[in-house]
């Protein structure tokens, strides 16, 4: 089976979880005089961000090495591959926990096991 398939369902996977995180920011409506405090009240969500789509990026990037040593695949790999994926596709919900309470235990928690 070739794995051209294969990895323009990743990418694609890839791309639409990374676009989801960033969909959870947004900048509610506030008066201007406002506008610096509440910029400040979304850096933790920023940064959890930064921080996810750079692992995702990691993630991708060893997809892809490993993609590019693998002439073929099977049924088995293609079921590992979407195993994955999910796990990947995962990641924006931690994301969105660990921004919204920074430095609390159960969304740390939540983050690292994923």
């Amino acid at each position: 089976m070739a794995k051209s398939r294969l990895e323009a369902f990743s990418d694609g996977v890839f791309a639409i979880v990374i676009t989801l995180l960033i969909l959870d920011i947004r900048f509610p409506e506030v008066d201007y005089s406002q506008f610096g405090m509440t910029l400040v009240s979304l850096l933790p969500r920023i940064l959890a961000y930064v921080m996810s789509f750079i692992i995702i990026g990691v993630y991708w990037v060893t997809h892809h090495n490993s993609m590019h040593a693998i002439k073929k695949t099977d049924r088995s790999f293609l079921w590992l591959n979407i195993l994955l994926l999910l796990f990947i596709s995962f990641i924006p919900f931690p994301t969105s926990l660990l921004g919204r309470y920074p430095f609390q235990a159960g969304p740390i928690i939540i983050y690292g096991l994923t």
